[in-house]
């Protein structure tokens, strides 16, 4: 995954991001310790599209316990957990304990664990975690987005390429669901197409590839938040399909347009004019 061209000199984490990778960690031994093993499954809400494990709740359950000691008065945010926080004036946590549960499910790699802090209208720490690819990404308001490498952290950043024409474009890999969106994704003129379940915002920032348009409109607030920051303190944007910033504070948790995100505002155009005659 690495880009000589677009990953920097050895870096230290920052403080909060060494009392977060140990979260991450933890959790991510639960889901190794699951991974192509036997685990509960369960539909919520009876949904096939929406399947929860037992690795799902534990890894919830374990980074809640630690965030909460750590940081007795924030709130928290997790997919699995049914305790939602209203007031987005207070430090929020948004955790997904797994994202990418249908990947787990069918024993491919292609899952991570986000953890995100939001507070004052500003997404202040996103850290993503593939923990059978050992592969961590985390970045700080202000402060850069880095990757590990081994025992090191790099500074990384989005790739140079400006036109659609010339970028990598990554799409998930295919599916029994059939998505309207797919088609219009499939249509656009770039130089390749990524096909991959995984890590698809966190290539962008590190110059893997150029832009991705999320055609899944289940997406929430825990799958992004993490994501973001880390896309843009690379120097990357993302938005929803018609170009608007997500709104951390709207009251529904899933975002109704879901979301696109590219490495420049020239390749954000370029999507946005390319799919803009196909949205409802």
């Amino acid at each position: 995954m690495q880009n000589e061209n677009n990953v920097k000199k050895s870096e230290h984490p920052s403080l909060l991001a060494k009392e977060i990778i140990p979260i991450a960690q933890q959790a991510g031994e639960i889901l190794r310790h699951f991974f192509k093993k036997d685990f509960s499954l369960e539909l919520k809400n009876n949904d096939t599209f929406d399947p929860v494990t037992s690795a799902d709740k534990q890894s919830d359950a374990l980074m809640r316990k630690l965030l909460h000691e750590k940081f007795p008065d924030d709130l928290i945010l997790s997919e699995e957990n049914e305790n939602i926080p209203t007031d987005y004036t207070k430090r929020i946590w948004m955790v997904d304990p797994l994202d990418g549960t249908k990947d787990f499910i069918k024993g491919k790699d292609g899952f991570a664990i986000h953890i995100g802090l939001f507070s004052n209208n500003e997404i202040l720490f996103g850290l993503v975690y593939a923990p059978i690819q050992n592969k961590l990404f985390w970045a700080e308001k202000g402060k850069g987005a880095y990757m590990q490498q081994e025992d090191d952290f790099q500074k990384i950043q989005v790739s140079p390429i400006t036109s659609l024409l010339e970028s990598r474009v990554i799409t998930r890999s295919p599916g029994s669901d059939a998505r309207a969106l797919d088609e219009v994704v499939l249509q656009l003129k770039c130089r390749e197409y990524i096909h991959d379940s995984a890590l698809k915002v966190p290539k962008i920032a590190c110059g893997q590839a150029e832009a991705h348009i999320n055609t899944n409109f289940r997406a929430s607030k825990w799958d992004t938040l993490a994501p973001q920051i880390i896309l843009e303190e690379a120097g990357g944007i993302m938005t929803d399909l018609d170009g608007n910033l997500l709104d951390y504070t709207q009251k529904e948790l899933r975002w109704e347009r879901s979301y696109i995100a590219t490495s420049n505002k020239e390749i954000h155009n370029e999507v946005l004019q390319a799919i803009k005659k196909h949205l409802p």
